[in-house]
């Protein structure tokens, strides 16, 4: 099978879901679609953070898994907007500049905090749905969830866009590999730990993300 390029299927992809979320806010009767990448969580009393996992609704828009205190707005009749947090820090890994392929379709806003998005949100926090977790609250931006739009996004993602099913056949691809390394781990006798191992090796994974290379949504 020819997998194909997803650069050129997201046009389509981004057409589609301003569409969704368009009915969807109509439906609710919001003017804005925000969604959160979501936050960090850290370990009580200490500051270590448990592995990041990022807002499904904002990987479906945008090809970025570990931005954490970003978001994406959504205004119908606009372009969408991305507020990409870059923040400065010696001792931790930052996600590098934006990039690729994605960046032509988003007004991109680069933040060294988290609270300098606040200014760049809408105006009205109530008049928009607010997709997230509730750590993923800044300000008056408090996660709503409300029914009406989640309801209708999330049965409409079961209604995968070409570029989706593009990057379903390359996880595909990836998990096939790790799945042939675990295979071989097991014929040679390796306990249950070393084959889980052999299976992050081959797909290039820790064992705590190893799970997100051969899922997409």
């Amino acid at each position: 099978m020819t997998l194909q390029d997803p650069a050129a299927l997201y046009p389509h992809h981004l057409a589609v879901l301003q569409q969704r979320a368009g009915q969807a806010l109509a439906r609710g009767g919001f003017d804005h679609l925000v969604v959160p990448s979501g936050t960090l969580h850290y370990q009580v009393f200490d500051d270590r953070d448990y592995p990041y996992a990022v807002n499904p609704h904002f990987k479906a828009w945008l090809p970025l898994t570990r931005v954490p205190n970003s978001w994406m707005v959504f205004t119908p009749g606009k372009r969408p907007q991305v507020i990409f947090h870059q923040p400065f820090d010696y001792w931790h890994v930052v996600p590098d500049a934006p990039s690729g392929w994605w960046v032509e379709h988003f007004d991109i806003h680069i933040i060294r905090t988290p609270d300098e998005a606040l200014p760049l949100l809408p105006a009205n926090a109530a008049r928009c749905a607010i997709l997230g977790e509730p750590q993923s609250a800044l300000g008056a931006f408090v996660p709503n969830n409300p029914a009406p739009v989640l309801d209708y996004l999330h049965w409409h993602r079961a209604y995968k866009t070409p570029y989706e099913i593009a990057l379903m056949h390359q996880a595909q691809v990836l998990g096939v590999r790790g799945r042939r390394a675990a295979e071989a781990a097991f014929r040679n006798g390796a306990d249950e730990f070393s084959i889980h191992m052999a299976y992050c090796q081959a797909v290039a994974r820790t064992p705590a993300n190893c799970h997100t290379a051969t899922s997409w949504h």
